[in-house]
């Protein structure tokens, strides 16, 4: 549709936004801090991906889950960091993230929102290749 592909247009700074598939899911939570959590994933990807770069979004049905998947081909998180990035005010990079700007809480927040409903939330990435960012929230019964 048109409409949505300009309202992803704006989102991104020119990477390409795609939604691979998305199954329906009925999750229990509250959806405003769901949409934060999404938000802050979607807005980590957008910042730390080149505009000539791409973010892919999908959403399926596992088991008794429904997970969310944000793969970017972005700047990556080195094997060092990884661990740490949950963490409140943790820079991977403290030049780059002065540049990026944020104050190094929307992980730490994501990973907050996330154990409030019983999500799991996980996140792979390599340094130069991009990350992937898993969300996995119990289906409402």
């Amino acid at each position: 549709d048109v409409c949505e592909s300009d309202r992803r247009r704006h989102l991104t700074r020119g990477q390409g936004l795609e939604i691979v598939g998305l199954t329906p899911a009925h999750v229990l939570g509250d959806p405003d801090r769901i949409k934060q959590l999404l938000v802050i994933i979607l807005d980590n990807a957008i910042r730390y991906t080149p505009p000539s770069g791409r973010i892919a979004v999908s959403l399926a049905c596992i088991h008794d889950g429904a997970v969310l998947t944000f793969e970017d081909t972005g700047i990556g998180i080195s094997a060092e960091d990884l661990p740490k990035v949950f963490d409140r005010f943790y820079r991977a990079d403290r030049a780059r993230a002065r540049d990026a700007g944020g104050a190094g809480l929307g992980l730490a927040i994501a990973r907050w929102v996330a154990e409030q409903h019983a999500a799991e939330l996980t996140l792979t990435s390599e340094l130069g290749r991009g990350t992937i960012v898993r969300v996995g929230l119990p289906l409402a019964q």
